[in-house]
């Protein structure tokens, strides 16, 4: 994807506020012309960049808007005029109303454990809308990588090459940072070869792949040599790369 239809994709991202599921993800991906997966990656990290900037800002004035909470004003509300996820703004609210941290965490989990009426109504609209920082988004986050991970086994036993992964490397010998596929003997795609391979159920643009580039795929060069990192949303023309292939799943075949 070249970077003006990305500036293109948060242009349209940004004309609808708030962090409710899905929200508007159709309606920008039929603007643009850009796979409805695709976009939805691409607000889902924006949204997260977003929330991470205004972290403290939210949580330092937590005491103000839980005043504001106490005239009235709902949680979805208040989340949607300070432009936060309304689950952190619930998690931040609830320290301050004397919960513990432990109570906090069960009571984002089950809204139904807390007694006070109003409270538990607004918590479980909070849990069914924001698309991000659940514990059941953490959760189809987490499974979503797997799932991804698991085709690329498939795609893999299907060239017929034997590799280690991740979780066996660690139960292994193995020390440092390990890829999620380690392959025995090099893969060759397109004539080149390819010794390790990288799964991330993201869209690679700028800021999360210098995080990948710095935190991991650097050091599985300098362990590894050559691999491939697979962004399976899609990736940048522009992203730098340094003896490593960056592909997205279709150019491996997969769905």
């Amino acid at each position: 994807m070249k970077d003006s239809e990305y500036d293109k994709i948060i242009d349209e991202i940004q004309k609808t506020p708030g962090y409710g599921v899905h929200d508007n993800v159709e309606k920008v991906a039929e603007i643009v012309g850009t796979p409805y997966e695709t976009v939805r990656a691409i607000r889902s990290q924006y949204l997260q960049r977003k929330s991470i900037r205004n972290y403290y800002k939210v949580k330092d004035r937590a005491n103000k808007h839980l005043r504001n909470w106490k005239k009235g004003v709902t949680i979805s509300d208040l989340a949607l005029k300070l432009d936060f996820p309304p689950a952190l703004l619930a998690n931040f609210l609830l320290m301050h109303m004397g919960y513990s941290k432990k109570r906090t965490k069960d009571i984002l989990k089950d809204p139904t454990r807390i007694e006070k009426p109003r409270l538990r109504k607004e918590l479980k609209e909070v849990m069914e809308r924001d698309e991000l920082y659940t514990p059941i988004s953490h959760d189809k986050q987490a499974a979503e990588g797997g799932r991804r991970e698991d085709k690329i086994a498939v795609w893999l036993d299907g060239e017929n090459k034997e590799y280690f992964t991740e979780n066996e490397l660690k139960d292994g010998t193995v020390e440092g940072k390990t890829p999620d596929f380690l392959l025995v003997e090099p893969l060759i795609w397109h004539g080149d070869k390819y010794n390790w391979i990288e799964s991330k159920a993201s869209f690679g643009e700028h800021y999360v792949h210098r995080k990948n580039h710095k935190g991991q795929i650097s050091q599985y060069v300098e362990l590894y040599g050559e691999g491939m990192l697979v962004y399976w949303y899609g990736y940048l023309d522009s992203l730098k790369k340094d003896r490593y292939e960056i592909v997205d799943r279709r150019e491996l075949g997969l769905e």
